[in-house]
């Protein structure tokens, strides 16, 4: 019986290759993972301040994924906006840094994702800066409509709306 064959044998071969490291992870992760739990467990404890500044439209969502000033108080309370301010932008590009290095993504796709998300993620009334789908210029817009849209007003759609009541302000029953 004869067993070879006219033209040569075709192998299909897939194989996948699993790096593991075993053992301590060295100085450097160990210190790049304790700066990322500081960065969040700092943007965590100043949630409450931050949303603050935002309720009462001091601060707003910039296009870096960033907070921006919009309207810096006077005195003793202006330099803690602006130490809380560069505090929390401290931690925010550090962790979009971080994320960028992860997914070897350049940090401006990474800070648009942020600014996308928190856009998202605003309440009606605060500040956050848009995209003009006309001219592709950005502005700083409040806000509008209920339940967190992702769609951003059109420049006659924000000048119409309604701008919402500073939080302090409340309605009082009728």
């Amino acid at each position: 019986m004869n067993v070879s064959t006219t033209e040569p044998l075709k192998v299909d071969l897939s194989m996948e290759v699993h790096v593991y490291q075993h053992g301590k992870p060295d100085a450097v992760e160990q210190a790049s993972r304790k700066s990322y739990q500081e960065a969040m467990t700092n943007r965590r404890n100043r949630m409450k301040e931050i949303q603050e500044l935002k309720n009462n439209r001091i601060v707003g969502e910039n296009r870096q994924g960033l907070l921006s000033i919009r309207s810096e108080p006077a005195g003793d309370y202006g330099a803690y906006v602006k130490k809380t301010v560069d505090a929390e932008n401290a931690d925010r590009t550090f962790l979009i840094e971080h994320e960028a290095r992860e997914k070897d993504t350049p940090v401006e796709d990474v800070g648009e994702m942020q600014w996308r998300h928190w856009q998202r993620k605003s309440f009606p009334g605060e500040w956050i800066e848009v995209e003009d789908e006309t001219d592709g210029e950005y502005r700083w817009v409040q806000k509008q409509g209920a339940g967190g849209g992702t769609t951003s007003p059109t420049r006659q759609e924000a000048e119409k709306a309604p701008q919402a009541p500073p939080a302090e302000e409340t309605k009082k029953p009728e």
